[in-house]
């Protein structure tokens, strides 16, 4: 990568080469003081030096560039070095090895108040974080107004900040950096502390930003926010860079580090004793077969995408086995708006049960149920079943959620003798944690409705 005398290239705002950051961990605050000394004497005295603490590397051996105009998204679990990153980028943190290069003027959000003066007013520290990213004084009083109008904080403007709740300094926070001509907008979560009216009035603002070539530097754990604002997604693991790419793959390698991946069958049931096959010979067929292979093994906990912090609940006549999105065997469960799929359920009968129904729930992270469905329901059908019977459901559907991420309820159950009240057998309450991807813009809510307008011109009498 070429750069000129002032380290800029065309093209490349941001170049990160080998970036590496290494802290010393220590048990106990003594073990700073025998670190300090003990380490020189037993150089002094030829013996073997010692160390009182554990290696953290938060980041280790990190490489990308960053291009003017792109958006760029950095995903990851906590922990993962995401802030520790942006710091380095920001030169507030030095690194233990590697370069960060940017000849570029960079507005960072990095943490709340973060560049504030706790004892200055609102409008001080506008001046004084105008100042800091190289705005002269008279073009800051210029875009005052558009500031203070921006953050709507009112007459609190002339207060301390320190008085200020959480979401009033995010949003004057937010205002400076945004009016002060950056050429990289660096974000880190903070807009999550604002209200969902600021939120999508920032998000408009970073379009008003891209349109005119700024590169937004981007930390979230909101997947739908990646799609929705950026181009690009750089995944990162235990401080690793796990994945640079296109934004749809980034999402699906975060949620498959999530979440996990499809284990190995592992036999569960003292009821099942014939060999399993490798997934080798089971992954040329279709999911059907694939799913009877495992017999009456449970595999639900073992799948990509499963929620650990489901709730359990039933009378034990019938059990959920597994589930599987076809075609996504082995990945965490993503679907497009407005694509058909398909949820494939495999449950064991335990008694001999009748007036079945096999039913699915689906949630919104809020607990709000956006849709409910049962096969006596939809198809008027009730079933029976003896012991060690296995059955398989295919539950076809149309996408019309929004993007986002949804929590997905399985089960079987049972009507009474009255056709009224339901017996759960098993009912796997938010079991599967589903991601639905695609553009936000044309619409907002819960559900697509595929809205068709016509707009009429009415011929009025002069």
């Amino acid at each position: 990568m070429s750069f000129d005398q002032n380290g800029s290239s065309s093209d490349v705002v941001i170049d990160v080469t080998g970036l590496t950051k290494r802290y010393e961990i220590y048990a106990q605050p003594q073990d700073r003081l025998k670190q300090m000394v003990l380490p020189r004497m037993h150089g002094l005295i030829g013996g073997c030096r010692s160390s009182y603490f554990k290696d953290f590397w938060a980041l280790r051996d990190v490489s990308f560039s960053v291009n003017r105009g792109e958006a760029v998204g950095i995903i990851g679990r906590n922990g993962s070095g995401k802030s520790t990153l942006l710091q380095m980028i920001c030169g507030i943190l030095t690194p233990t090895s590697g370069s960060v290069r940017s000849a570029v003027r960079i507005a960072a959000l990095l943490e709340l108040g973060a560049g504030f003066n706790p004892e200055f007013t609102g409008r001080e520290n506008i001046f004084l974080s105008g100042l800091v990213y190289g705005i002269p004084e008279p073009i800051l009083k210029s875009r005052y107004q558009d500031i203070v109008d921006f953050a709507e904080i009112g007459e609190h403007i002339n207060q301390p900040v320190k008085t200020y709740s959480s979401g009033m300094y995010v949003r004057l926070a937010f205002a400076v950096a945004s009016f002060s001509d950056p050429e990289i907008l660096v974000v880190d979560e903070a807009l999550s502390v604002g209200d969902v009216y600021f939120q999508r009035k920032c998000f408009r603002r970073i379009d008003e930003l891209r349109q005119t070539g700024c590169t937004l530097l981007f930390v979230t754990h909101s997947t739908d926010t990646l799609l929705q604002l950026c181009d690009r997604g750089i995944v990162l693991d235990a401080g690793q860079l796990v994945f640079d790419g296109p934004t749809k793959p980034a999402v699906a390698e975060y949620l498959r580090r999530v979440f996990g991946t499809r284990a190995k069958f592992a036999v569960v049931d003292s009821l099942e004793s014939h060999e399993i096959p490798e997934l080798s010979d089971v992954i040329e067929q279709d999911d059907h077969q694939h799913m009877a292979a495992s017999g009456r093994q449970e595999l639900f906990a073992s799948r990509a995408g499963y929620n650990r912090s489901e709730v359990r609940v039933g009378n034990g006549a019938a059990t959920v086995l597994d589930f599987l999105f076809k075609g996504q065997r082995g990945d965490s469960p993503i679907l497009h708006s407005r694509e058909h799929f398909c949820l494939m359920v495999k449950y064991l009968f335990n008694s001999p049960v009748e007036r079945v129904i096999f039913g699915l729930q689906i949630r919104t992270r809020e607990g709000l149920a956006v849709y409910s469905a049962n096969t006596f329901s939809t198809k008027n059908l009730l079933y029976s079943y003896s012991p060690g019977d296995v059955v398989i459901g295919e539950f076809e559907l149309r996408n019309s959620l929004l993007p986002g991420q949804y929590f997905v309820t399985v089960g079987v159950s049972q009507y009474d003798g009255n056709g009224i009240d339901i017996d759960a057998f098993d009912r796997r309450v938010d079991s599967i944690i589903l991601t639905v991807v695609g553009d936000m813009r044309h619409t907002n809510g819960l559900a697509d409705m595929e809205m068709d307008a016509r707009i009429s011109p009415v011929s009025l009498p002069h």
